[in-house]
């Protein structure tokens, strides 16, 4: 698959670096900056379309999870984020999907008792839950968003700018993460970068594109990454491996048929 010359100098680039901090580490400091920084904007942003587009109630919601009730009603499914708004206790939570209306609705049915590592979290921290909330009494209004309508480009941006801008991390909502901020590959330096793209395309040309997309859960990435690293004999690198790791899922995302 590659070279002899070509392996001697991805070894030389893979030098192992374990002990310091990953790149990953920084970008995601400074995307949280960022998006703390506009929040503001972002807020007034998203207040203003809050208006201007489609507003429901968790009945509504499960009632539109059937196309055909869209259909008659003449609402489309869209990319885009979802804010749900407990009005009694005045907390939000955000959430995206490429298909807003196949996704919201699971929050007011799906009980989450039946997650055990959220639920223990959720019990030890005494974090809200929607579902609880919802069976409770309390009142909710769902604001649907289309990305389209927005000034973003990128949903994972939008909805994590989305969650700083409306306060809705636990304890303060129902939000447990704070967004996907690593929704690219990030790279230490320009050779990290060449040495994963030779590698990346070398299993491109040897293997096929099919045989990527069929590497279909991080269970099966991790064991062929680790079985690839140990035929080449590469270094133990623990950045170079997850992030080609991201590599692998992020090229899936975009291509699986």
């Amino acid at each position: 698959m590659l070279t002899e010359d070509e392996l001697k100098w991805i070894r030389s680039v893979l030098v192992d670096d374990s002990m310091k901090i990953s790149p990953s580490y920084f970008y995601r400091r400074k995307k949280k900056m960022e998006w703390l920084k506009n929040k503001t904007k972002v807020r007034q942003e998203l207040d203003k379309l809050r208006k201007e587009m489609l507003k429901t109630t968790p009945k509504d919601l499960l009632e539109l999870k059937d196309k055909s009730v869209r259909e008659s009603r003449k609402i489309k499914n869209f990319e885009g984020i979802y804010i749900i708004h407990n009005r009694i206790k005045d907390i939000y939570y955000v959430g995206q999907s490429k298909r807003v209306l196949d996704r919201a609705y699971m929050h007011f049915i799906v009980n989450p008792e039946a997650i055990e590592g959220r639920y223990n979290l959720t019990v030890e921290y005494n974090f809200p839950e929607i579902y609880f909330d919802y069976n409770a009494g309390n009142e909710f209004i769902i604001s649907l968003i289309p990305l389209i309508e927005t000034s973003f480009s990128s949903l994972n941006e939008l909805e994590g700018c989305a969650i700083i801008a409306y306060n809705s991390l636990a304890p303060n909502g129902y939000n447990r993460v704070s967004g996907n901020m690593m929704d690219k590959p990030i790279f230490k330096n320009d050779d990290y970068k060449k040495a994963m793209n030779l590698i990346f395309n070398r299993i491109k040309e040897t293997e096929g594109e099919d045989f990527i997309l069929n590497l279909t859960n991080q269970k099966k990435r991790r064991s062929y990454t680790l079985n690839l690293f140990t035929k080449l004999r590469l270094p133990r690198n623990p950045n170079f491996y997850l992030t080609f790791l991201k590599m692998l899922t992020e090229y899936r995302k975009y291509n699986k048929k």
